[in-house]
């Protein structure tokens, strides 16, 4: 019998695993924000199914990146928001 395969959630499971030897080294500020990561990617799984080939790093950093950009835009959104009550 052949073997099923990984889901794709359980290969970012794997893949943070494969992180832990780094992540010990890490002041705990540090461990937090690379947990945050692995925490992005696995919010994303869903989309990470529909790679046909995925390299989970790959798709970790890219739903990271959209999670800080995501930030990002609020960050943004509330500097202005807080510019226009300034100004009126």
């Amino acid at each position: 019998m052949g073997r099923t395969a990984r889901t794709f959630r359980e290969c970012i499971r794997l893949e943070r695993s494969r992180w832990d030897g780094f992540r010990r080294t890490l002041k705990p500020e540090d461990r937090e924000r690379l947990d945050r990561l692995f925490e992005a990617a696995l919010a994303h799984g869903d989309a990470g199914t529909m790679i046909v080939t995925p390299r989970i790093s790959e798709v970790t950093l890219f739903a990271t990146m959209m999670d800080l950009l995501k930030q990002n835009d609020e960050l943004q959104r509330r500097v202005t928001t807080l510019e226009n009550r300034l100004k009126g």
